[in-house]
């Protein structure tokens, strides 16, 4: 016989079940973590899209009961239009500092790209042949999964484009909640204008799909941290939260303090590329750069989108600058003198 279950029992059993974190007390209390089967709906801006997938990819790769899960990510988007990338060096930095062994659990990353909404179909039946190969998946992450309704290359016959984008988002959903995986998708902020928070670039049917649809802002002159907003939940009650991210979950360390960060990376840098120099002139002149870093180092706390190595190039390069100006001036005034006694002025 069927059973049959009200949907109190049925809710329940949801919150009985393990969920996910994605790295964040404050989101987990907002949605009350990723549960098994459900269609998460993220949208805003890209980087804050890049970091919360981030952090949510190091936690599904954490052990569970049936072993070490597989993530699969998928990135989706005309390079044309606008580049998607991985940031496949802070997803690695984050991996090491979760306590993983980097090479170990990248290779548990399955990547999966699409640069056309026909290509997006096909997406569905590489995951269907993953999973009838791996049981463990334990989250499936979708990139920008409407962004080929809008960027796709061709042209005409756009409702067909429209059509391929929406099919492959229903299979996508109807296997992840057959298997039970969460699936969690991203999409860009919306060009029309609202009085309220912006609405996802999305179709109708997307948001109808979607079980919970959660929009990121960054943060805001006086804010601490970003915030997320819950947009639509069966259960929650919306609201909003400032939101920030643990590092090592398994140890509750919050993000290294960025100083912590700097003096790590210029300790490694003394060890493995300063020490090796054979010239004692560029040794001596790798220790005047990281006096140039340290007078910089507010400034370089300050610029938060930029990688640190990213940032002590600059402040070389900046370093390099302002000493070949001074230089210039003091030739300057030389070429002035030898002038004035060329010319017989003492």
């Amino acid at each position: 016989m069927t059973e049959y279950v009200t949907g109190q029992e049925l809710l329940n059993r949801h919150t009985a079940e393990s969920q996910l974190s994605m790295g964040s007390p404050e989101l987990d209390q907002l949605i009350g973590g990723i549960q098994r089967g459900l269609f998460y709906f993220f949208y805003g801006e890209k980087t804050l899209m890049e970091t919360l997938f981030q952090h949510m990819t190091t936690q599904a790769l954490a052990a569970n009961e049936k072993g070490k899960p597989v993530v699969v990510y998928m990135l989706l988007g005309n390079y044309r239009k606008e580049r998607t990338n991985l940031g496949l060096e802070e997803l690695t930095e984050l991996v090491e500092d979760s306590g993983f062994h980097m090479w170990e659990a990248l290779k548990r990353v399955q990547i999966f790209t699409a640069s056309s909404a026909d290509q997006q179909v096909l997406l569905v039946e590489g995951l269907i042949r993953l999973l009838m190969e791996e049981s463990n998946v334990s989250l499936v992450i979708v990139r920008g999964i409407y962004k080929l309704a809008k960027d796709d290359p061709r042209i005409r016959n756009r409702h067909v484009v429209y059509e391929e984008v929406q099919a492959s988002i229903n299979s996508l959903r109807n296997i992840c909640a057959e298997k039970r995986i969460p699936i969690v998708a991203s999409g860009r902020i919306s060009e029309a204008k609202t009085k309220r928070n912006p609405m996802p670039e999305s179709s109708m049917f997307l948001r109808h799909c979607a079980n919970i649809i959660i929009y990121l802002r960054a943060r805001k002159k006086g804010s601490k941290y970003n915030r997320a907003f819950l947009v639509d939940h069966p259960v929650k009650p919306l609201g909003s939260v400032e939101y920030h991210y643990v590092v090592d979950f398994k140890m509750g360390r919050e993000t290294k303090p960025f100083r912590m960060s700097y003096q790590e990376l210029v300790d490694k840098l003394r060890r493995e590329f300063q020490d090796p120099l054979r010239s004692e002139n560029r040794r001596t002149a790798f220790d005047l750069l990281i006096q140039a870093w340290s007078d910089e180092l507010g400034a370089m706390s300050y610029a938060e989108s930029f990688k640190m190595l990213d940032l002590m190039l600059m402040i070389s390069t900046l370093e390099n600058r302002s000493m070949l100006e001074k230089m210039t001036r003091q030739l300057e005034t030389v070429n002035r003198k030898l002038s004035r006694l060329e010319d017989g002025h003492v």
